[in-house]
């Protein structure tokens, strides 16, 4: 009974957030991660995307599939290699904390735009 109660209790810890103080220092295992994604959740790196705000779930999805080389990218796959459950998890978390990223400007050469509008027009996805 002992260890249902305490099960449950660190359930509702994790459920509730409260561990929110954790979250705000980055986890040391993500510090080389945060070099090229932006330690404030904006990426300053091309082709390197910025992971502010991402959904810790999703996150937590993406670093699994990179430490069990489902999703071979390195570095993140040598990176990942050595991380426990609890590690994947704090960065996940981490991650989600960061502010969302500024929107960068988009360029739409005109004339292209102009073809392609009427076909998107026409198209209900």
């Amino acid at each position: 009974m002992k260890r249902v109660c305490g099960a449950c209790a660190v359930a509702v810890v994790l459920l509730t957030g409260t561990l929110s103080a954790v979250a705000a220092a980055p986890p040391e295992k993500l510090e080389p991660c945060l070099a090229c994604h932006g330690a404030t959740g904006q990426s300053e790196t091309e082709n390197v995307p910025s992971l502010g705000a991402q959904p810790s779930k999703y996150t937590l999805i993406q670093l699994f599939m990179f430490r069990e080389k489902l999703r071979p990218v390195e570095p993140m796959t040598e990176l990942t290699k050595g991380w426990s459950d609890a590690d994947l998890q704090q960065a996940a978390d981490f991650i989600a904390s960061l502010p969302p990223p500024k929107p960068t400007a988009l360029i739409f050469p005109g004339r292209k735009m102009s073809r392609a509008w009427p076909v998107s027009a026409r198209t209900i996805c």
